[in-house]
């Protein structure tokens, strides 16, 4: 059940970018998830902190497929890559490696919105036109 449940919220995503205020809370929920060893979250927050994690980076990573790959830097590509193998590997056993897999995809959901929210920011005019 939690596969089809899982595939029907991913169905049912938004694909669009996201506004500057969402890709902006996507960056705090991020911080949430990077914090240092000593402050990492007890099994059940962690357990939330991925669901929400889980759903950002898919709506990410259809957001940034959408654009003209001509357009991804690097750093898109390779997270990318490092987002496709997370969700096909998954966590490992015990609460220090659904720690751990958190980071991991939260530092491939930074990647992405950092990429996103340069991307939206508004260009100096051109003085010399």
């Amino acid at each position: 059940m939690g596969t089809v449940t899982h595939q029907k919220a991913a169905d049912s995503a938004p694909t669009a970018v996201p506004s500057a205020g969402e890709l902006e809370l996507i960056a705090l929920d991020c911080d949430r998830a990077l914090v240092r060893f000593a402050d990492c979250p007890d099994p059940e927050e962690n357990a939330r902190q991925l669901v929400v994690m889980l759903g950002r980076g898919e709506q990410l990573t259809r957001a940034v497929r959408r654009l003209p790959e001509a357009e991804w830097d690097v750093r898109v590509s390779g997270a990318l890559q490092d987002w496709a193998e997370l969700i096909d590997r998954g966590p490992g056993d015990g609460p220090f490696a659904n720690w751990t897999y958190l980071r991991a995809l939260a530092r491939a959901v930074r990647s992405f919105t950092q990429f996103l929210q340069a991307r939206n920011r508004p260009r100096p005019l051109r003085s010399d036109l």
